[in-house]
């Protein structure tokens, strides 16, 4: 990996608050835990948990995609944030992006990362926070997981790389993270014998840019990078962007059982109005 393609990725993941460390453990490099950055959304919400952000972009930047990425407080060393939900957003024009908190292991064919590299999605495999925390990584040829099976601790979603895992400097390296709603947030470079783990405290930016989904971003390579820090409880945000600055309303989405597609702080609706029934009418009778 180049210097310049180092350096980049280290600005990008200082603009965004992580610490990141290494800890060496005989043979195996263990993914340390980061210390969280200062005002990160670190409450967890339950799995299953409908979100929806509505981009405005009332601005004349045009030609350009609406990403949504993570970047998660305690991180794993070498770790890189994927655009993760992607739609191609013209001036003066809106995106509606739906999700749900539903977690995932994922791995990419792709191992040398950087800004801009797709990590080349292979498999997404359903995953949670508790009892199927934690699978097993092995290659013959071809990347695929074991079973899912508890971790060592509950909201820490661990990945044990085997000895048949190609790592740096050798061919086939791939790279090994997690995911949510089916799609991967963040990746590492495999490396054989090897833990890797993330403890889980997503936290949401938007942005405009050119990436596709599954290529990895840093703040210094999108155009108007923003977190949203949802308040507790709140999952909808109105985010408008008009050239200089974002604006951001949030709220709470109605129940699944409610009809109304409209957020909890949206003004109340037209009133109710039947129109009235057509005149009752009999046909001729037909004569024979």
């Amino acid at each position: 990996m180049t210097e310049k393609r180092l350096a980049s990725r280290r600005r990008g993941l200082v603009a965004l608050g992580l610490t990141l460390s290494v800890t060496l453990m005989g043979t195996a490099v263990t993914h340390a835990a980061a210390s969280p950055a200062a005002g990160a959304q670190d409450a967890l919400v339950a799995e299953g948990t409908p979100y929806r952000i509505v981009i405005n972009n009332n601005s004349e930047l045009d030609n350009m995609n609406a990403i949504v990425f993570q970047a998660a407080p305690k991180t794993p060393t070498e770790g890189y944030q994927l655009a993760w939900l992607v739609k191609k957003c013209h001036k003066h024009t809106q995106v509606i992006f739906n999700w749900e908190v539903e977690y995932s292991f994922v791995w990419g064919a792709q191992g040398d990362l950087g800004p801009g590299v797709n990590y080349q999605a292979g498999a997404v495999l359903p995953a949670d926070l508790d009892g199927n925390n934690a699978v097993p990584l092995s290659y013959d040829g071809a990347y695929y997981f074991g079973d899912t099976g508890p971790g060592d601790k509950p909201g820490t979603m661990t990945v044990h790389q085997d000895d048949s895992v190609p790592g740096s400097g050798q061919l086939g390296q791939g790279s090994v993270g997690i995911g949510m709603s089916g799609a991967g947030t963040f990746v590492v470079p495999t490396e054989p014998k090897t833990g890797a783990s993330f403890t889980v405290t997503p936290t949401y930016w938007i942005a405009f840019g050119s990436h596709q989904p599954g290529e990895v971003v840093t703040t210094d390579v999108l155009t108007e990078p923003y977190k949203l820090q949802f308040p507790n409880g709140d999952n909808y945000a109105e985010a408008t962007f008009d050239g200089r600055d974002w604006k951001v309303q949030y709220g709470k989405l109605p129940p699944v059982s409610d009809p109304s597609p409209s957020p909890s702080w949206n003004p109340s609706p037209s009133p109710s109005w039947n129109p009235s029934p057509p005149p009752s009418w009999s046909p001729s009778p037909s004569y024979s």
